[in-house]
């Protein structure tokens, strides 16, 4: 039976910046969605988003049909790779551009099974039988401070460092990019985000919102609202995938 699934994807400038570093990709017939968050000077963060969105659909969409769940995990490696000796062989030789760097991530329904990937702290949820699960951890300073126990959940929310992330596409000449893969079933919703949603609206609010609204797009649209009543001080986007 082939798959079905419904998507939405937003993305807003919040009500601080200037212009939009975050970045997102649909692709439904590939089955395969992608979200970056772009970092550095003037537009650079922008410039690396978009590149980085740009390769990662190329990958996808010239490469022959696959057969298997490793297959696909390593094409992401791959894919990803490759992004990010873009992004860095630009930055390097642009001096306007130099530094920048950006996080990813994304998934791809194949067969029976999710097969997603991230660099960074923008993040992969999935909400299944009423319950939201984050499938992805950040790459961040204060993740690695509560895993050593250094910070406890309730003090990270007034981490002062709490946007220093420690990989991203792009900064470096090499990235190692986190690969998983799980079953999903029909119904599941998988939703990818960047920062400007998850450092102003926290993940029981995400779940009440993906519980309330009744269609995805609404669910989305809502977010982003209250991210933007919290703040908005970043840019906030989006992408719900309903599986049927």
């Amino acid at each position: 039976m082939p798959l079905k699934l419904e998507s939405y994807g937003i993305s807003d400038i919040g009500l601080v910046r200037v212009n939009n570093e975050d970045a997102f990709a649909e692709l439904p017939e590939a089955h395969f969605f992608a979200l970056a968050d772009g970092m550095g000077g003037h537009k650079a963060g922008e410039v690396a988003a978009k590149l980085t969105i740009m390769s990662l659909c190329k990958s996808i969409e010239d490469n022959p049909p696959l057969s298997s769940i490793e297959e696909v995990m390593e094409l992401f490696h791959e894919a990803i790779i490759q992004a990010n000796r873009i992004v860095y062989s630009m930055g390097s030789q642009n001096e306007k551009l130099g530094g920048m760097g950006t996080t990813l991530c994304c998934l791809k329904l194949f067969g029976t099974s999710i097969v997603y990937a991230h660099v960074g702290d923008s993040r992969i949820y999935r909400f299944r039988n009423h319950k939201l699960d984050l499938l992805t951890h950040d790459h961040s300073l204060k993740h690695q401070l509560i895993l050593k126990g250094e910070l406890d959940e309730q003090s990270a929310l007034l981490f002062p460092y709490k946007n220093i992330i420690t990989r991203s596409i792009g900064t470096h000449a090499q990235v190692e990019p986190e690969i998983a893969a799980s079953p999903f079933f029909p119904g599941d919703l998988y939703f990818l985000c960047s920062d400007g949603l998850t450092d102003y609206v926290s993940d029981q609010e995400i779940s009440q919102v993906l519980e309330q609204e009744s269609s995805i797009k609404d669910a989305a649209d809502r977010m982003i609202t209250l991210a933007k009543a919290k703040g908005g001080n970043d840019n906030i986007t989006v992408v719900i995938i309903k599986t049927m």
